[in-house]
């Protein structure tokens, strides 16, 4: 027998040139093409099953495709079998594979009327002249027929044939209990492509601009299928290429969203998926909160069976892109529910920052906020898990001098772009070299020396190498004289008010708040660096105290307030230069105003309508309605007596009046009181 026996130039199939097309375009993938040489070129490994998983449109059918071109050159007779292509039963699986025989073999007998023991004993009689692989495309919908596959026909198979299935999903059950299947069988996941693979492949598109590359990159993450679609936009050449790609995002998620939610088979799940879309982590009782109904197991477990759902270590999560392109085309297509359902998720870590002051949960709080600009700088798709702060001490001390001394010897403009996939909208950092070396001159190791080695963290990598340096003051007694002395900080710490200064003069080893003074970087453009460490001052928000910041970067500006910092009236100052005025600014979260703080994003009723609610749940009068809004905002007895003009023994009798219909013991409970109800 001889495989694709007497076929000549001329008598190509147009299969054979659709391949060859194919064969040009294929870009990438060398590890995998690497991995099936080894699964073919070598009679005694103990695999025998080579298995391809990622999410829809990552890749697998072309990379199987290649797989047989590359069969077809090394004489091996490849079986391609999609699992759509036949009915879902032992008989039809045998009857499709021996046409496929049929048709790539010079030959084919007929050895008994049993078609599987024929199809055995074809496939036998092949493999003592030629290797045999059988590749099966979308095996994760062969549910109704694995089993008999995995017992039946590959047990009985001649040993020297090999399988290779590509599916969404990592293989489970036997496939990874059983010691002796585990033996003979080969996982591999596919990736998405890196930025180098993204340029070879968009090459071919005939896009050759760097910056057209690099935002197509960042839209699509790398995915193929979805830069094929996107490289699609480049058919209008009198237009920008960033404005074709955001004005064909609705186009293309709602293409992707339907491949990928190919595998959901019903409304319910679907509208699970949206919930857990509009989360980045998401576990049984988040979902149940947003969609304001119970959940169950089996239908949460679901959930998790999807290919595109990986588990993280606060939950669960979708790939990324999926997440992103649910999302938008949710927002798309239905912005009602797409609104309603990011309020809830803000809500949910809302109340639960109240109650538990979880970094994580006010992190995630600001996440479903919304804001792109906050999203995008401090929420990178995938936070490098593995990189880490590390405390100075007199130990690692010479690694801060180090660092200072690499940054003189590289000195640099910082440029840096933060992109939103939401909006196809890059936010951009700059600091000008003029900037960095002024910094420089302004802040060193002996900065670091004088406040106390614990102002500083060096960021580090899972191989110890330092990312970046981190310099937060704790103000206290200790710092506050150096603090008002110091340039970029001394503009308002030397101008307090004895008040002031007094509620700052807290003991050494404590802190009445913070002063961020510097977040800097061993390679300026790296935005994992950056995200990571602005990640990482959201536990300052529970600090229980002020946090002040003094920067001329319009970039910090606009982000400080976006979170809501206020700026300080006559602490603007020059220490960067005269053409740079660098404004300062504070957020008070000191005791009992994080609730009040954080409430002021969610809201969404006029305050009307929210003092409505209070008078009405509590019965308050006017007077006591007065108090309530003035505790709110933080005032003390005095300061609401001297608003009122009343005396301060009167303001203490209608608070006492007011914690007792409020069924509270004190204003914090009062204020969570309130902040759960509006």
């Amino acid at each position: 027998m001889e495989v694709n026996k007497g076929i000549t130039t001329e008598q190509k199939r147009m299969d054979d040139i659709i391949n060859e097309f194919e064969g040009e375009l294929f870009v990438g993938r060398k590890k995998e093409i690497e991995i099936f040489r080894q699964h073919t070129e070598s009679s005694h490994h103990d695999a025998k099953v080579l298995h391809i998983y990622g999410t829809g449109g990552i890749g697998k059918t072309y990379l199987l495709s290649e797989y047989s071109r590359i069969a077809e050159q090394d004489g091996i007779l490849f079986l391609m079998i999609s699992s759509e292509d036949f009915h879902h039963t032992p008989s039809g699986f045998v009857e499709y594979l021996c046409s496929l025989i049929e048709m790539k073999i010079s030959q084919f007998q007929y050895h008994t009327t049993n078609m599987l023991q024929n199809c055995f004993q074809n496939l036998a009689d092949i493999a003592r002249e030629h290797k045999i692989i059988i590749a099966i495309d979308t095996y994760e919908k062969m549910d109704d027929l694995k089993r008999w596959l995995r017992q039946v026909f590959i047990r009985n198979i001649d040993a020297n044939i090999l399988f290779i299935f590509a599916g969404r999903k990592k293989l489970k059950g036997e496939w990874k209990e059983s010691p002796a299947w585990r033996r003979v069988t080969k996982q591999v996941e596919l990736k998405d492509f890196t930025l180098e693979q993204t340029n070879t492949y968009l090459s071919h598109y005939g896009i050759k601009s760097k910056r057209h590359i690099k935002s197509l990159w960042q839209f699509t993450e790398g995915h193929p299928l979805t830069l094929s679609l996107a490289a699609i936009t480049d058919e209008k050449p009198e237009l920008d290429p960033a404005l074709q790609l955001t004005e064909s995002i609705p186009q293309i998620l709602i293409e992707l969203t339907k491949r990928w939610l190919q595998e959901v088979e019903n409304e319910d799940l679907q509208n699970l998926i949206e919930a857990a879309a509009i989360l980045q982590n998401f576990n049984q009782m988040c979902l149940s909160s947003i969609l304001n109904q119970k959940i169950s197991m089996t239908k949460f477990n679901e959930l998790l069976s999807l290919s595109f759902i990986k588990q993280t270590r606060n939950g669960w999560a979708m790939h990324d892109l999926i997440r992103d392109s649910i999302r938008i085309e949710l927002k798309h297509r239905n912005p009602e529910h797409f609104e309603l359902l990011s309020e809830r998720s803000a809500a949910f870590y809302y109340h639960r920052t109240v109650s538990t002051r979880s970094s994580y949960d006010i992190a995630q709080f600001f996440y479903h906020l919304g804001d792109e600009f906050i999203q995008s700088a401090f929420f990178q798709d995938s936070i490098d898990t593995s990189l880490y702060f590390e405390p100075v001490a007199s130990y690692n001390f010479h690694e801060v001098a180090a660092f200072f001394e690499h940054k003189k010897n590289h000195l640099t403009k910082s440029d840096v772009q933060f992109y939103s996939r939401g909006s196809n909208t890059s936010y951009h950092f700059h600091a000008s070299l003029r900037h960095n070396k002024k910094e420089l001159e302004l802040m060193d190791k002996e900065y670091i020396k004088k406040m106390g080695y614990n102002v500083a963290q060096l960021l580090k990598n899972e191989h110890g190498e330092t990312l970046g340096l981190s310099v937060l003051v704790p103000i206290n007694k200790h710092t506050l004289e150096h603090l008002s002395k110091e340039p970029v900080s001394r503009a308002y710490f030397s101008r307090l008010t004895g008040t002031d200064k007094k509620s700052f003069s807290v003991s050494d080893g404590s802190n009445a708040g913070w002063f961020i003074r510097m977040l800097d970087y061993a390679n300026p453009s790296d935005t994992a660096a950056r995200s990571f460490s602005l990640y990482n001052l959201f536990p300052l928000l529970l600090s229980g105290g002020k946090i002040i910041v003094s920067t001329p970067l319009p970039f910090f500006q606009d982000l400080l307030k976006n979170f809501g910092f206020q700026e300080i009236p006559n602490a603007l100052h020059y220490d960067y230069g005269e053409d740079y005025p660098s404004p300062t600014y504070l957020l008070d979260v000191s005791g009992a105003k994080l609730a009040v703080y954080l409430k002021q994003f969610t809201a969404k009723a006029s305050e009307s309508n929210q003092i409505e609610i209070i008078t009405k749940t509590f019965s308050f009068t006017e007077r006591e309605v007065d108090i309530v809004r003035l505790i709110l905002d933080g005032r003390s007895n005095a300061a609401i007596a001297n608003q009122l003009f009343v005396a301060e023994v009167t303001v203490k009798k209608h608070i006492s009046r007011i914690l007792a219909k409020a069924r509270v013991k004190n204003r914090t409970q009062l204020i969570k009181r309130i902040m759960d109800i509006i």
